[in-house]
C-alpha cells in the first residue's frame, strides 16, 4: 500500500538540527520514499503523459523499462533513495541551485569529502555518501556549460557523459535506485528540451545494453516547470506507451482506489523563500538565502478516478 501524503504542507530539505535556525518556524522534510514515485506506466495510465500523434518513436515499447522510469517535479533532497545525482561543478564543493541545496542537507562531511576527490572532468562523475541525505550516496556529474562546448560540437556528448558515468557508478556501487536533478539547465544554459531529449536516449540505451538489469528505479527529478514540460514532451519518443493488452508487471498500478493514486504523484516545489537569518554551514561555500521549499498540494483526483473506472 502507498503511505498516503499530507497535503497542503510546506516542507524543507532534511538537515541536521543543529543547523536549524531556533526562530525558523518551517517544518523539516518528510522524506519520500521510492514507492510513492509515478511510473511512466501510472503516468500513462493516469493520461498525465499522452502520445503525440506527429511523433515517432525511436524506440519500441517496453513495459518493463516504462515500470523503471519515473518522472516527478520534487525536492531531489527529499528522496529517500539509493542515490542522487548532483548537478556539481569541477571543483564538486558545492555552489548554488540544486547543487548548494544537496551540501546544505547534506552537512559538512559531505563536502570534507568531495575535497579528497580533486575535482571531476566535464561530463564525467564522482561518488560520495549521502550523509544527512535521505539518500544512501551523492552522485556528482559536472555538466557542460551550454554555449561554450556546444561551439566545439561537444554539449552533446559530455551531457550523456554524465548521465552514463552516473549508471555506471550506481550499478557498480550494487545500488538500485537513482535519481538525476536536471543536468545543466539551469545556469549553465542547456535548453530543457535538449538537455532531456539527452537524457533519455542515454538512459534507455543504457537499458537496451542490459546495464540496468539491477537497477529497479530511474528517476528524472526535476524543480522547475520547463523541465518537467520537456521531459512530458519527450517520454513517448523514448519510452512509449505499451498497449493496454501488454501486461503491466507494475503492483501499484492495480490499486483501484483513486486517492492512493493520486496521491502518489507529488506535487511540486512552488516557491523558494530565503531565510537570511539562517547561518552557513562549516566552510560551506553557498549562499544560505537559496534556502528550497516543496509545497506539496492536493492533485487532481478526478482523472484518478477517470482512469480507475475504466478498468
Amino acid at each position: 500500500m502507498i503511505r498516503a501524503t499530507t497535503f497542503n504542507r510546506c516542507l524543507r530539505p532534511v538537515r541536521s538540527p543543529r543547523y536549524i535556525h531556533k526562530s525558523s518556524a518551517r517544518k523539516m522534510a518528510v522524506p519520500v520514499t521510492v514507492n510513492e514515485l509515478p511510473t511512466l506506466s501510472l503516468l500513462y495510465k493516469l493520461k498525465r503523459i499522452a502520445a503525440a500523434d506527429d511523433v515517432e518513436p525511436v524506440y519500441a515499447a517496453n513495459a518493463t523499462f516504462n515500470d523503471k522510469i519515473s518522472v516527478i517535479k520534487q525536492d531531489i533532497t527529499t528522496l529517500c533513495i539509493d542515490s542522487i545525482v548532483n548537478a556539481a561543478n569541477n571543483t564538486l564543493l558545492g555552489g548554488g541551485g540544486v547543487d548548494g541545496a544537496i551540501h546544505r542537507a547534506a552537512g559538512p562531511d559531505l563536502y570534507d569529502e568531495c575535497e579528497t576527490l580533486n575535482g571531476c572532468a566535464t561530463g564525467s562523475a564522482k561518488i560520495t555518501d549521502g550523509y544527512e541525505l535521505p539518500a544512501k550516496k551523492v552522485i556528482h556529474a559536472v555538466g557542460p556549460i551550454y554555449w561554450s562546448t556546444k561551439r566545439e560540437g561537444k554539449h552533446t556528448a559530455l551531457l550523456s557523459g554524465c548521465y552514463r558515468r552516473s549508471l555506471e557508478l550506481a550499478t557498480e556501487n550494487g545500488l538500485k535506485s537513482i535519481a538525476f536533478s536536471a543536468l545543466s539547465t539551469g545556469v549553465y544554459g542547456y535548453p530543457s528540451g535538449e538537455a532531456s531529449e539527452v537524457a533519455l536516449d542515454t538512459v534507455r540505451k543504457f537499458l537496451e545494453e542490459g546495464k540496468g538489469n539491477e537497477l529497479e528505479r530511474i528517476v528524472f527529478c526535476n524543480f522547475l516547470q520547463k523541465d518537467e514540460d520537456a521531459y512530458f514532451k519527450n517520454i513517448p519518443k523514448y519510452f512509449p506507451q505499451t498497449s493496454s493488452a501488454e501486461p503491466n508487471k507494475q503492483p501499484a498500478a492495480t490499486s483501484t482506489d483513486a486517492n492512493e493514486l493520486a496521491n502518489k504523484l507529488p506535487d511540486p516545489p512552488a516557491a523558494e523563500p530565503k531565510d537570511p537569518g539562517e547561518p552557513n554551514h562549516k566552510r560551506q561555500k553557498t549562499d544560505t538565502s537559496d534556502d528550497d521549499f516543496v509545497v506539496v498540494e492536493r492533485g487532481d483526483v478526478d482523472e484518478a478516478e477517470a482512469a480507475s473506472k475504466k478498468d
